[in-house]
Order: C-alpha cells, then structure tokens, then sequence
C-alpha cells in the first residue's frame, strides 16, 4: 500500500489542495496562491486504516443464559448457588483460550478451573 504524500506546487512552493474536476470527473490538485493545476495518479486522498485488537473485534454479551446457540451442561456446580445448569463457552484471554461458565439460575460467571 503506497503512502499519501504531500504536494508542493512548482511554481508558488505552496501546498496543493484536492478538488474534484466536475467536468472530466478526474481528481486534481491546485494551488491556492496561483493558477496551477496537475492531475492526480491516484483516486485515492487519503487512508484510515484502523488495527483493532481481539478484545474490540469480541462483543461479548453479559448475559448469555438464554442464547440458544450456545451448549448447556448438567455437570458443573455454580460456586454461587450450587445450581447444576450452566452455559459455556470459550473465550480468547492473554493465557489463551478458555472455558467460562454462567449459571441458568443466577448469572454466577466462572471459568474452568484446569
């Protein structure tokens, strides 16, 4: 990806601004201080790219007992409340993946213990 770079006008040494050429549908940049214009080889001004983490890319809901895509279990005790029923589901964390829990009768969150 090649890098936006700056143009100078050769006749003034100012800054050359963007604009549309409405008539040939053609980017272009002029100088404010004289007549100059040149066309632009790229289409492109400028670039934003943003880098997002695991953790922005992740929406993680709080309360995933209802979600009925994820599998339940009838194995785990909530350290809570002692109810048997539980969610679970993986999650990336700075050790790697791993297993939470959340309890069907109070929302207790917990991960596995391994």
């Amino acid at each position: 990806m090649a890098a936006i770079k700056l143009r100078f006008c050769p006749e003034s040494n100012d800054l050359l601004y963007p604009r549309e050429d409405k008539e040939r549908k053609k980017l272009v940049y002029y100088c404010k201080t004289c007549e100059h214009v040149e066309d632009s080889d790229d289409p492109c001004v400028y670039r934003n790219v943003v880098e997002h983490s695991a953790a922005e890319k992740t929406v993680i809901v709080n309360d995933v007992r209802a979600d009925p895509s994820l599998p339940r279990t009838h194995d785990q005790r909530c350290p809570n409340c002692e109810h048997r029923e539980a969610v679970f589901f993986s999650q990336a964390t700075n050790e790697g993946m791993t297993l939470f829990y959340q309890c069907i009768k109070c929302a207790h969150r917990w991960q596995d213990a391994v």
